[in-house]
């Protein structure tokens, strides 16, 4: 008789350690899909879209910044011009035109404005090259784009132009300090205190110079342009810097390359009247792919 009371206490104890026992799993259960509701939103806000602006640099300096930028297919890359300066963009090369929307898209002028945002969607991989509608070469960007990998932006700042300094390539990271030796995929043979020459005084009407290119820039283009300021020409219109000659090569050989920029006839009155005059000579070189190299040098002119 004594027997039976014990044995319903046992069976009473083990229904309760079974129901302990299946609260522990749902909470454990629980517990894992709860950090899974937190990792989950965690990798999605780890893929970023990059995002490339237009950027003016004092009166008649303008680049993309940054000048890169890396997607996976199907990604998207942000275009922007927060500037009342007029910017576009006119896609030079790639696999397919990327689909672009609030972006100002063309070939021409007519195609740009100031202060617009907008997107534009890789549906294809390879390297997208764009210049921008107005300021051609001047503004190059790249974009490319990767069957598989990670999305990154590389910054690369632009050379300014000073009035009586050289400027050198733009430094990307990583790359050697100037002077050292040439980055690796750079369109300059060689650093560009060596690989650009210009003649320093000139008498008559032209700037004569020279480019090596690397073997990275062949098949690009040079361009080659004087810029003097607007007192220099007795010109009573705002300061600012015009340009009074250019020279442009498309299908660049590698090696040296040499140039010569004529005056144009407003700047050739302005030397014949003073006998003198100060110059900006700017040299653009611009590679198949990859960011351009712009180097301004300081060239006065006698008469």
């Amino acid at each position: 008789m004594r027997t039976a009371p014990r044995r319903l206490a046992a069976d009473e104890k083990g229904r309760v350690e079974t129901v302990r026992q299946g609260r522990h799993i749902l909470f454990g259960v629980a517990a894992l899909l709860g950090a899974a509701t937190v990792v989950l939103p965690a990798v999605a806000g780890s893929e970023t879209v990059p995002s490339i602006d237009a950027v003016n640099s004092g009166l008649y300096y303008h680049y993309w910044s940054p000048s890169q930028a890396t997607v996976n297919v199907g990604g998207v890359v942000t275009l922007s011009n927060p500037s009342e300066v007029p910017h576009g963009v006119e896609w030079r090369s790639g696999p397919v035109t990327p689909s672009c929307s609030g972006v100002p898209v063309g070939t021409t002028e007519a195609a740009s404005g100031g202060k617009w945002s907008g997107s534009c969607t890789f549906s294809q991989p390879g390297t997208y090259v764009f210049y921008c509608t107005v300021h051609h070469a001047e503004m190059t960007g790249t974009v490319t784009v990767n069957a598989n990998g990670t999305t990154t932006t590389t910054t690369q700042p632009p050379s300014g132009e000073g009035s009586t300094t050289t400027s050198s390539p733009p430094i990307q990271s990583g790359s050697p300090a100037p002077g050292a030796t040439d980055a690796p995929g750079s369109p300059l043979a060689g650093v560009a205190a060596a690989a650009v020459k210009l003649t320093a005084t000139v008498h008559g009407g032209s700037v004569r110079g020279s480019v090596d290119v690397s073997a990275a820039g062949a098949g690009g283009r040079l361009e080659v342009d004087l810029l003097a300021t607007r007192a220099s020409l007795a010109s009573a219109a705002p300061p600012a810097r015009v340009r009074v000659g250019r020279f442009a090569r498309f299908s660049l050989p590698a090696g040296v390359v040499s140039f010569q920029v004529s005056l144009d006839a407003r700047a050739r009155r302005a030397l014949r009247t003073r006998r003198r005059l100060a110059l900006s000579a700017r040299v653009l070189l611009t590679p198949v792919a990859g960011p351009p190299v712009t180097i301004v040098r300081s060239i006065r002119l006698h008469g």
